[in-house]
C-alpha cells in the first residue's frame, strides 16, 4: 500500500520530471526515460511471473497460478511491443498522439485476460476436472484466446494512426474518451463477480496478493486519465502502477513457493515423524504377530479365512501345524480343508457354515481331523459371517486333550455311579460357605429317594437321621468341626416309607486353597445288609463256639472214659502173660501180645487227642520267646534219638517273637521228630534250621497282613520227602502218608502244629519232592496284636 501511495506523493512534490530532458547524475536523459524504466521493470515482472507459473505447474500440477501467468506473459509481450513504440521503434509516425490509445488497448487486453483466467478456472472446478489431460486441454484453450487477443491488440496498436484519421475525418467521438472506461469496467466486473468466487475455491498467499494488485490497477487508469500530456507526472505515475500490479503477482508467487517449500519441509517433518511412527507401530505390529503366532502355538489355536466371493482360504501357521502340514508350504484351498475332516463330520460342518452365511451369524461346531499321517485329532472351530466383505472368520483349536479328558471324565463319573450302585456307596460335598449340601445319585437312592428331588442342608439331613441316633451324630460333626478334623459316624436313618437303614459315614476335612473356608469331603455306604450277615454271622459264631464246646468236651470226656478200659486191657493182658504164661499156647500168646499193642496203639491215639483238645480249650498268654533258646531245648529234649541215628543239626536262628513256647516248642519238636523218623536208609539225617523277617505281603497267602513283620522259620531235611501233592493234607487229622509197619504213628501231630501255628496266627506250609527231603516253614508275627 505505501507502494501504491508513492505515486500520489511524487505527483504532489513533483518527483517526477516532465516532458523535457534533464541531467540526472551527470547523464542527459529522455523524456521517456522513467515512462520506459517502469514498462522495463513490468515486462521483466510479468515474463518472470509465467516462467514461474509454468514451473508451479510442472511441480505441484496445479492449474490457479498457471492460467494467472499465461495472462500475464502474454501482456508482457504486448507491453514490449508497446516499449518498441515508446523507444520510437516502431511504424508509428506520431508517437506522443496516439501513446494513449495504445495505452488503453494495453490495459483493456490485460483486464480483460485477468477476467478470460478467472472464468477458465472456476469453470475447472465447477467440473471438477482432475486429470493432468483436462488441465492441459483448459490451459491450451485459455492460452489460445489470449493470443487471439493479443495479436488483435497488436494489430489495433499497429494502425493506430488510421484509426485515429478515420475517426477524425468522420467527427466522431474520441477513441480514447471510449476506451478509457473499458478497462475500469472489466476490472469492475472482474473484482465484483468472479474474484470473490475464486477467493472461495483458492487459498493462499498468491491469491491475497491478487486481490491487492487491484488498488494498483485502478490508480493506473485514474492517473492516465488525470495525464494531459504524454509523459507528464500522472503518465510516469500510471507505467510506475501497472509495474506494481505485475509485481504484485509475482511477490505472491514467490511467497507462495516459499510457502509451499515451507510446508513441504513441515510435511518432509511430519512424514518423517510419521515414517518413524510407521516403522515404530511395524515393529510393534511384528512383535505383536510374534506374540500373537506364540500364542496360537502355545494355545493350539489356528485362525483361517474364506472369501465367499473368490472361494479362496488363508490359513495362519498354527492351522497348518494343526492340520498336521508343513507351514506355508502351499496355498490352502477348499478340496484341502474337506479332505481333512473325517467324513462323517462333514455335513455337519457344511450344515453351521451355511446358516451362518444364510443368517450372517456366528458359528461354533466341534469335529474330528485326520492328519496325513493318519492320526485323528478333536477340533473347535468358531467364527462368524462378515456380510460386508463377504467373508467367513473363524479360529480351529485343537482340543483333543481336553475332548479325551472330557470324554475319560464322563466315562469314570459312569463308573463311579454304577460302582456306589453296586456297592450301596454315595458321596457328598459340603462347604462351610454354603448351607447346601452335594448329593450323588446314589446318595439319593440310600436315602429313598429319586436322585436330585429334593434339596438337601446341612442342617435339615438330621431330619433324615433316626431319632435315638440324632444326638450322637450332631455332637460327632460338631466335634469335628471345632477341631477342623475329619470323622466316622455310625446311624440309622429312615426313609420316606418308614424304612430304616444302617448306613456308614466317613468325611474327610478341607481347608480351602485361599483360607477362607473349608469343605467336607464324605462318603456314606448303606451296610443295612452288612449289619444283617454280621448279626447271622454272630449267631452262627456263638452256636459254633457252643458245637465247638461240645464237641471238645465229649473228646474229652470220651478220651478220659477211653483210657479206663484201655488200662483194664492191658492189666488183664499183662495178668494172663505172668500167670497163665505156661498154660497158653503160641497162637494165644500172639493174640495177646496183638491185642496190647492196639491197646498201645488205641493209648497213644487218645493222648494225641486230648493234646490237640487242650490246644484249642486252653488260652494262654502271649509272651516274649527267643527262638535260639526254644530250639536248644528242643533239641536237647530230643538228645537220645540224635545221637542213635547220628544226626547232624545245623541252628542259625537268632529272631524273638511273640508267643506261647510250650505250643512252640511241641509244633518244633513234632516237625524235627518226623525228620528224625522219615529217614534214608543208611543216610544219616541232616537237619538245618533258619530263620528270616519278610513283609506279609511277600508270604505266600492272602490272609497275611501285607505291612506286618513276620519271622519265617525254615527246617530242612534230607529224609525221604513226600509227593508234594500232599503238602496241603498232611495237616489234616488222621492223615497219614506211610502205613503203621512203616513208620509209627498217629497222623495228628502236624494237625496240632497247624492249630498251634494258627492260634499264633500264624502260616505253616511245606514244600518236599519225594526222596529229596522235606522242608517246612512256620511264619510266625513278631508282634501278637500286629496280626
Amino acid at each position: 500500500m505505501l507502494l501504491c501511495i508513492a505515486p500520489l506523493l511524487s505527483v504532489v512534490l513533483s518527483i517526477f520530471f516532465e516532458n523535457s530532458s534533464k541531467e540526472v547524475l551527470f547523464f542527459n536523459v529522455k523524456p521517456n526515460f522513467y515512462t520506459s524504466i517502469w514498462t522495463t521493470f513490468g515486462i521483466a515482472a510479468a515474463f518472470f511471473t509465467g516462467i514461474l507459473a509454468a514451473i508451479d505447474y510442472n511441480i505441484r500440477k496445479e492449474i490457479t497460478i498457471t492460467l494467472f501467468g499465461i495472462t500475464l506473459f502474454i501482456s508482457a509481450i504486448l507491453d514490449a511491443y508497446y516499449l518498441l513504440i515508446l523507444n520510437e521503434n516502431a511504424s508509428i509516425k506520431d508517437i506522443s498522439d496516439n501513446l494513449y490509445f495504445i495505452w488503453w488497448i494495453n490495459r483493456i487486453f490485460y483486464s480483460l485476460t485477468l477476467l478470460i483466467g478467472t472464468i477458465a478456472y472456476l469453470k475447472i472446478k465447477a467440473k471438477n476436472l482432475r486429470t493432468p489431460e483436462q488441465k492441459i486441454k483448459i490451459i491450451y484453450k485459455t492460452a489460445a484466446i489470449c493470443i487471439v487477443a493479443g495479436v488483435t491488440c497488436v494489430f489495433i496498436m499497429a494502425n493506430t494512426d488510421a484509426i485515429l484519421q478515420r475517426k477524425q475525418a468522420l467527427n466522431e467521438i474520441s477513441p480514447i474518451d471510449l476506451l478509457s472506461f473499458l478497462p475500469l469496467i472489466f476490472l469492475f466486473v472482474w473484482a465484483a463477480f468472479y474474484l470473490p468466487k475464486f477467493m472461495l475455491r483458492f487459498h493462499g498467499i498468491f491469491s491475497k496478493l491478487l486481490i491487492l494488485s487491484i488498488a494498483p490497477l485502478f490508480l493506473a487508469q485514474l492517473f492516465m486519465a488525470l495525464s494531459t500530456y504524454a509523459f507528464d507526472t500522472y503518465y510516469n505515475a500510471a507505467h510506475y502502477l501497472r509495474f506494481l500490479s505485475y509485481l504484485v503477482p509475482l511477490a505472491g508467487i514467490i511467497l507462495n513457493y516459499i510457502e509451499t517449500v515451507r510446508n513441504e519441509q513441515r510435511i518432509i517433518a511430519r512424514l518423517d515423524v510419521e515414517v518413524k511412527e510407521k516403522q515404530a507401530l511395524t515393529a510393534n505390529l511384528i512383535e505383536r504377530e510374534g506374540l500373537l503366532a506364540n500364542a496360537e502355538k502355545i494355545s493350539k489355536l489356528g485362525s483361517w479365512e474364506l472369501d465367499i466371493k473368490t472361494n479362496s482360504y488363508k490359513w495362519s501357521d498354527e492351522l497348518y501345524r494343526i492340520y498336521g502340514f508343513e507351514g506355508n508350504t502351499f496355498h490352502p484351498t477348499h478340496a484341502i480343508a474337506e479332505q481333512v475332516i473325517v467324513p462323517e463330520y462333514s455335513k455337519k460342518i457344511t450344515k453351521e457354515l451355511s446358516s451362518a452365511v444364510k443368517n450372517k451369524s456366528t458359528f461354533a461346531v466341534e469335529y474330528q481331523i485326520i492328519q496325513p499321517n493318519g492320526v485323528k485329532r478333536y477340533v473347535l472351530n468358531q467364527g462368524y459371517f462378515t456380510g460386508k466383505e463377504s467373508k467367513l472368520v473363524g479360529t480351529i483349536q485343537d482340543i483333543t486333550e481336553l475332548k479325551e479328558a472330557t470324554l475319560k471324565l464322563r466315562k469314570n463319573e459312569t463308573l463311579l455311579r454304577e460302582g456306589e450302585a453296586v456297592s450301596n456307596n454315595g458321596s457328598w460335598e459340603w462347604h462351610s460357605n454354603d448351607e447346601h449340601v452335594f448329593w450323588s445319585d446314589e446318595m439319593f437312592n440310600i436315602h429313598g429317594y429319586l436322585p436330585h428331588s429334593t434339596i438337601v442342608s446341612i442342617t435339615s439331613y438330621f431330619n433324615f437321621v433316626h431319632k435315638e441316633d440324632t444326638g450322637e451324630l450332631r455332637r460327632t460333626f460338631a466335634e469335628a468341626r471345632a477341631n477342623r478334623a475329619s470323622f466316622k459316624a455310625n446311624y440309622r436313618i429312615v426313609r420316606p416309607n418308614g424304612e430304616v437303614r444302617y448306613v456308614s459315614t466317613t468325611a474327610k476335612f478341607k481347608e480351602d486353597e485361599i483360607g477362607k473356608g473349608y469343605s467336607y469331603l464324605g462318603n456314606t455306604q448303606d451296610v443295612t445288609l452288612l449289619k444283617e450277615a454280621q448279626r447271622k454271622l454272630e449267631e452262627k459264631i456263638s452256636e459254633l463256639n457252643v458245637s465247638n464246646k461240645d464237641l471238645e468236651q465229649f473228646a474229652y470226656v470220651a478220651s478220659h472214659d477211653l483210657q479206663e478200659p484201655l488200662r483194664k486191657i492191658r492189666a488183664f493182658g499183662d495178668r494172663l502173660k505172668t500167670k497163665f504164661n505156661d498154660e497158653i499156647n503160641e497162637e494165644g500168646k500172639d493174640y495177646i501180645e496183638r491185642m496190647q499193642n492196639a491197646a498201645e496203639r488205641m493209648q497213644i491215639l487218645i493222648d494225641d487227642l486230648l493234646a490237640f483238645s487242650k490246644v484249642t480249650r486252653e488260652a494262654k498268654e502271649f509272651h516274649s520267646v527267643d527262638l535260639n533258646q526254644l530250639f536248644t531245648k528242643v533239641l536237647l529234649d530230643l538228645d537220645y534219638t540224635i545221637e542213635s541215628t547220628n544226626a547232624k543239626i545245623k541252628l542259625s536262628i537268632h529272631e524273638t517273637v511273640d508267643g506261647i513256647s510250650a505250643q512252640l516248642a511241641q509244633v518244633f519238636q513234632n516237625i524235627i521228630s518226623n525228620s528224625l523218623k522219615f529217614t534214608k536208609p543208611g543216610t544219616p539225617p541232616l537237619i538245618e534250621i533258619s530263620s528270616e523277617i519278610v513283609l506279609g505281603s511277600t508270604l505266600p497267602t492272602n490272609a497275611a497282613l501285607p505291612q506286618a513283620l513276620y519271622c519265617t522259620i525254615k527246617i530242612t531235611d534230607n529224609g525221604i520227602g513226600f509227593d508234594e501233592s500232599y503238602a496241603g493234607k498232611i495237616f489234616d487229622l488222621f492223615q497219614r502218608l506211610h502205613s503203621r509197619t512203616e513208620y509209627k504213628g498217629t497222623g495228628i501231630g502236624l494237625a496240632i502244629c497247624k492249630k498251634i501255628v494258627e492260634n499264633h496266627s500264624g502260616f505253616i506250609f511245606a514244600k518236599s519232592k519225594e526222596g529229596e527231603g522235606a522242608s517246612f516253614f512256620i511264619s510266625l508275627p513278631l508282634k501278637h496284636n500286629a496280626a
